[in-house]
C-alpha cells in the first residue's frame, strides 16, 4: 500500500495569522522528539504545490492535525511535529494540490440522469443519429426492467452531431414507444422532447400556452406539438418527471454514489446549481445522515426560494455538516449549443421553431429581471445569475449598475456576484465586468465540446470570444471555471486542458487570445472557486489554517506538455484529511 488514509464567513485577516500561530505553538511546544500535541498525518515525498501565490509555490512537506493544516515547509521541521502515532503518507514522486472546487454543476440533476439512457455522441456516448437514440432508450428500459407504462428518460442528445441535423421530434419515438411515456433531454439541459404519451400525460396539447420565458415548438400548422418544450415550459410540465419523488433514503443513497464519482474526479467540494425544494429536501437529509462523502454548495433557484422560505428559513453562507447554502440562482436565457442563449445579434443557422431574426430566449424581461435582484440584493443574499448570450449579459451588467448606485457602499463592498457561463461575451463587456467586480464562472469546455458549431453558429468573432479567460484575467478579475455537469463531465482536468489549449474537437483553434496559462488554469479550480464561494480562508490552497482538501495526481500538470493535462489521472482524493477516493490500481 503506497497510501493508508487516516480517519460567520471568515475573512483573511488577523483572526487567521493568530489562529494558525497558537496552532504551531501548540503543537511544537519545544520542538522536542515526542510533541505532546503530534500532528495526525505528514504528507511529503512529491511535489506539493500550494496555489497559494501568483506563480507556482512548492514545499517539501505538509502536516494536518484534525483536518486542518497546521505545518507546511521543509521535511526536516515537519519530521519534528510527529510522532509515534502520526501517519506518514510518502506521494512517491505524485503531485500533491489542493483538491478541485467545482464552481458550477446540478449534482440533482446527475444525481438522477446516472439511472438515464445515455444518449451523448463522442467522446461521452456513441449516439449519431436518431435510431441510436431509440437504441439506448430501449436498451436501458430492457436493463432496468422498466414496464411498458413506466416513464423513460434519457440525457445528452446533441443535435449538431446527429446525422439528421434536427431535434428529434414525438413522432421519432412514437414509433419505437406507443405505450411508454418517453423525455429525452437535450445537452445543454435547456430543452426536452417528448413522446405524444407522454406530453398527454403532462398536460401539453393543441390548447396549451407557452409559458413566459419558454417555449412548446409547434408543427408547420402552427398548432400540434412537436416535441421539443424549451427552457420555463420543460419546468412548468415535466419538472416532476425529471426530479421524482422517492423515499428520501434511497436518494440519498443516489446522491452518495454521484458525490463519490465527483470525488473519484479529484474533487472536494461540488456544486448543486439550481436546487429546487424537491433536491433541497434530500440534500438537507444526506447532510444530516452523513451521507455526503464532499461538500456540497447549493444555489437555491429563485422559481422556489418563497416556498422554501414559508417552509424553513434557510441560512445562507454557513456549513451545517457538509452543506452550505450560498445563494439564489437566477436564470436570465438558454445555451449557446441548443440556440436558446439570448444574443444581440442572430445566429447563422436556422433555430427550429423559430423563423426570422432569431436571437434565443430571455427567460425575464429586463423590468422582471431588476424586480428579482432588487429584492435579491435587499436581503443581503449572493447572487448567481445564469447568462450565455451577450443579450442575457446586457441585463445583468445594467441591472447590477441600476441597483448598486441606489445602494450604501457597505452595501456594495465585496458582493462578489458570479455571472454563471458569460459565454457569448463582448470586449466591452468585459470591461463592465472589471468596472462592477462581476465574477464570471467561465465554461471553456465549450471550445472542445461545441467550438466547430460555434463557428457556425455564431462567426468566428463571437466563437473566438467565447469564455473570454484571457482578457477577464488580465483585468483583474477572480475567474472561476466549471463543467456544468453532466452538460460536460465533471473533470476538472478537462476544464484546465479546454482553458489552455481551447482546441476544438476536430482539431480547430478557438480564440487562440483567449489562451490562458496552466497555472491560471488550475487557480480557476481551486483558489479563485473558493474566492467566488466566500471559502478562500479555508479552501484552494494548501496553506496552515486550511482545511486538509487535497488531490494526488500522477503528473504534475505544469510539468507534462499541454496537450497532455486531459490525461493526468487522479490517484485518490482527500477530504478533511479522509480518503474519500482511491485508485483500485493504486497501492
Amino acid at each position: 500500500m503506497k497510501f493508508t488514509p487516516s480517519s460567520e464567513r471568515p475573512r483573511r485577516g488577523i483572526a487567521l495569522a493568530i489562529c494558525s500561530m497558537v496552532a504551531m505553538l501548540a503543537l511544537t511546544g519545544c520542538l522536542s522528539e515526542e510533541p505532546k500535541q503530534q500532528v495526525d498525518t505528514l504528507y511529503f515525498g512529491g511535489d506539493i504545490l500550494t496555489m497559494q501565490g501568483d506563480v507556482p509555490e512548492y514545499v517539501e512537506a505538509a502536516a494536518i492535525k484534525n483536518g486542518t493544516i497546521v505545518f507546511i515547509g521543509s521535511l526536516d521541521q515537519a519530521q519534528r511535529l510527529a510522532g509515534k502515532r502520526t501517519k506518514r503518507v510518502d506521494l512517491h514522486g505524485a503531485t500533491l494540490m489542493p483538491g478541485f472546487i467545482d464552481s458550477h454543476s446540478h449534482v440533482s440533476i446527475f444525481t438522477q440522469q446516472m439511472t438515464w439512457a445515455n444518449l451523448s455522441p463522442t467522446p461521452a456516448g456513441r449516439v449519431t443519429q436518431i435510431s441510436d437514440i431509440v437504441d439506448e432508450l430501449q436498451k436501458t428500459q430492457r436493463e432496468q426492467g422498466l414496464a411498458k407504462d413506466e416513464w423513460l428518460l434519457g440525457m445528452g442528445y446533441d443535435v449538431d452531431y446527429l446525422a439528421e441535423r434536427r431535434h428529434p421530434s414525438a413522432a421519432d419515438l412514437d414509433a419505437a414507444f406507443p405505450e411508454t411515456p418517453v423525455v429525452i433531454m437535450h445537452v445543454s439541459g435547456h430543452m426536452v422532447v417528448a413522446n405524444s404519451i407522454a406530453m398527454r400525460l403532462k398536460g401539453v396539447t393543441i390548447t396549451t400556452e407557452d409559458p413566459p420565458g419558454g417555449e412548446i415548438v409547434r408543427l408547420s400548422d402552427g398548432q400540434t406539438p412537436h416535441g421539443l418544450i424549451k427552457e420555463t415550459a420543460l419546468i412548468v410540465h415535466f419538472l416532476d418527471v425529471l426530479m421524482p419523488k422517492a423515499s428520501l433514503d434511497a436518494q440519498s443513497l443516489q446522491l452518495n454514489k454521484a458525490l463519490n464519482y465527483y470525488a473519484s474526479k479529484g474533487v472536494t467540494t461540488a456544486q448543486e446549481g439550481a436546487a429546487l425544494p424537491v433536491s433541497v429536501e434530500v440534500l438537507k437529509y444526506a447532510a444530516a445522515n452523513n451521507l455526503m462523502p464532499i461538500d456540497v454548495v447549493a444555489l437555491v433557484r429563485y422559481e422556489g426560494l418563497q416556498e422554501l422560505e414559508r417552509l424553513q428559513p434557510i441560512v445562507w453562507g454557513e456549513y451545517q455538516g457538509k452543506l452550505k447554502f450560498e445563494g439564489v440562482k437566477l436564470a436570465l436565457d438558454g445555451s449557446p449549443q441548443g440556440k436558446s442563449a439570448f444574443l444581440t445579434s442572430p445566429y447563422l443557422t436556422p433555430v427550429e421553431g423559430c423563423d426570422l431574426s432569431c436571437v434565443g430566449i430571455a427567460q425575464m424581461t429586463a423590468q422582471q429581471f431588476e424586480k428579482v435582484m432588487r429584492e435579491i440584493y435587499g436581503k443581503g443574499i449572493h447572487v448567481f445569475a445564469h447568462a450565455n448570450g451577450d443579450g442575457a449579459i446586457d441585463m445583468l451588467i445594467n441591472t447590477h449598475a441600476n441597483i448598486v448606485a441606489t445602494m450604501a457602499p457597505e452595501q456594495v463592498d465585496d458582493l462578489r456576484t458570479v455571472a454563471i457561463h458569460s459565454q457569448v461575451m463582448r470586449p466591452d463587456q468585459v470591461n463592465s465586468y472589471i468596472k462592477y467586480q462581476i465574477l464570471p464562472s467561465f465554461f471553456t469546455n465549450h471550445t472542445y465540446f461545441w467550438g466547430d458549431v460555434h463557428l457556425q453558429n455564431l462567426g468566428e468573432e463571437r466563437a473566438g470570444f467565447i469564455s473570454p479567460m484571457r482578457a477577464s484575467m488580465d483585468g483583474g478579475l477572480t475567474v472561476s471555471n466549471h463543467s456544468d455537469n453532466p452538460v460536460t463531465p465533471i473533470d476538472p482536468l478537462l476544464g484546465v486542458w479546454s482553458a489552455v489549449n481551447r482546441i476544438s474537437i476536430n482539431g480547430t483553434v478557438i480564440g487562440e487570445s483567449q489562451r490562458v496559462s496552466v497555472y491560471e488554469a488550475l487557480k480557476a479550480a481551486t483558489i479563485n472557486a473558493a474566492f467566488q464561494y466566500f471559502e478562500e480562508d479555508s479552501k484552494g490552497s494548501i496553506e496552515v489554517g486550511k482545511k486538509a482538501d487535497f488531490v494526488a495526481l500522477d503528473h504534475n500538470p505544469l510539468k507534462v506538455p499541454k496537450s497532455e493535462i486531459k490525461k493526468i489521472n487522479i490517484l485518490y482524493t482527500i477530504k478533511n484529511d479522509a480518503v474519500v477516493f482511491q485508485r483500485d490500481d493504486y497501492r
